[in-house]
């Protein structure tokens, strides 16, 4: 039977508040002598998942190994695997266009200790009849990090020209507009090279505008979260919205580290140094993106001063809105490995999220709110979940993933390069509305078909 929903405000308020606690649960020297092999979608933590191997060997004599595709190619190296002798045991879909193109290779959890311990079925792709496909790792938050130290001495200033006075006035398009010019004005008083870091659209490196920025205009197209089916076919999309996206892109190109003709070298990594280090007030991304921020070399930013306010573009009702929230990418085991092999990945996973190492891990390491009761008493660091918390607390609405539904990751790839001509001066803004919906229909139908919807 599925599990009652939770709230997102739940769960973010349980991360916001979680006090340190432990259970018992460890591994033990196993007699498995195969090999579980991981292949990680998130680049960003790379390092933490190779820390995570090295610590499940260390207490089980067992060999974890990870493989991180790189970014915006984690669908062709995971192709290229499955065809190898090195198949994943353990593999990541995050759509429902993955799971039916790798539906074949996904056994069903809905038998296992993992599924037990999970709070919450929407955190789980599953077919509604009982069937788990794939668990989530990562429940995630997307809008506008700010560096609230900036921000504050900004709303402090005698020399301001706008009447705002504090982040929580930043909840339309016209106010964020305003006050994010303004500073631009002032940047040399507030020592800083821009307002926003810079506008990654280098090719593998503009997910945050093809995909998570949008949200914004396939959400209010579609007409919310109660018309939004992530589990269906890929909706016909029209871009009523497009210039509301193009109120947001222009705020950013324009009032960047970065010159709008320069963004095509630049890197996630780049604009998140560029945050870290103070050089910019605000900057596009999500909670995953603590761990980056945390560790950079020569960090300035403060750990109390990194807060979260919603992305704004323009459309009546904003003011209302909240976070972009997902269950981000799922967690599946490979059923063409041996009935072993797939044995033992599923004790690594139950190891990795409710053994006192693995929960450490996972809530220092990785920075990862998950949908694991046995989670419960970990301890986070990351000061975002409360910011979430804070919120949600207000009474503000999450916009769903409508991203997830994009049709595939051919459109991703043409809406990222055509962003990156119009950035450029190269392409008019009307000629990438008209190829985003042209194209959209063409890889809708494709998918679709694939689909059998």
């Amino acid at each position: 039977m599925l599990k009652k929903k939770i709230s997102w405000v739940l769960a973010m308020t349980m991360a916001a508040t979680m006090l340190g606690g432990c259970l018992t649960t460890s591994a033990e020297e196993s007699s498995y002598d195969g090999t579980i092999r991981w292949l990680n979608y998130k680049p960003e933590v790379a390092d933490a998942m190779q820390e995570i191997a090295a610590a499940y060997t260390e207490e089980t004599g067992i060999d974890v190994q990870i493989e991180t595709a790189a970014s915006g190619q984690y669908e062709a190296t995971l192709t290229a695997r499955m065809d190898s002798s090195d198949a994943p045991t353990i593999f990541v879909i995050d759509s429902i266009n993955m799971l039916n193109t790798w539906k074949d290779y996904i056994s069903d959890l809905s038998d296992t200790e993992l599924y037990s311990m999970v709070t919450d079925d929407s955190y789980t792709m599953n077919d509604g009849n009982g069937t788990i496909y794939g668990i989530s790792y990562a429940l995630e938050a997307w809008g506008i990090i700010v560096n609230k130290g900036i921000t504050d001495a900004y709303f402090a200033s005698p020399n301001k020209s706008t009447e705002y006075t504090s982040l929580d006035d930043l909840y339309t398009f016209d106010a964020l507009k305003a006050v994010v010019e303004d500073m631009t004005a002032m940047k040399d008083e507030l020592g800083i090279q821009g307002v926003f870091g810079s506008t990654s659209l280098k090719a593998g490196d503009d997910w945050r505008y093809q995909t998570h920025l949008m949200n914004q205009p396939l959400y209010w197209e579609w007409g919310g979260n109660e018309n939004i089916d992530l589990n269906g076919a890929v909706p016909e999309f029209t871009f009523e919205y497009s210039e509301n996206y193009k109120n947001i892109l222009d705020l950013y190109l324009n009032n960047s580290v970065t010159e709008p003709n320069l963004v095509g070298t630049k890197t996630v990594d780049d604009s998140m140094a560029e945050f870290a280090l103070g050089q910019c007030a605000m900057i596009q991304n999500g909670d995953w993106a603590w761990n980056t921020i945390a560790n950079t070399d020569g960090r300035v930013v403060e750990d109390e001063n990194v807060v979260f306010i919603p992305i704004s573009c323009g459309v009546e009702g904003e003011e209302n809105m909240g976070l972009n929230v997902t269950g981000s990418q799922y967690m599946c085991i490979n059923s063409q490995a041996s009935e072993e092999d797939q044995a033992a990945a599923e004790e690594f996973l139950v190891w990795l999220f409710s053994s006192d190492t693995g929960k450490q891990l996972v809530a220092e390491k990785l920075q990862f709110m998950t949908p694991f009761s046995t989670m419960s008493d970990a301890t986070y660091t990351n000061p975002l979940y409360a910011s979430e918390a804070a919120i949600t607390e207000a009474g503000k609405t999450a916009y769903c993933a409508a991203a997830n539904l994009i049709p595939d990751q051919t459109w991703k790839d043409n809406m990222g390069a055509n962003l990156l001509m119009y950035a450029q001066g190269q392409m008019e803004w009307d000629d990438v509305v008209s190829n985003a919906v042209e194209t959209w229909a063409v890889e809708r139908d494709i998918t679709n078909t694939a689909n059998g919807n």
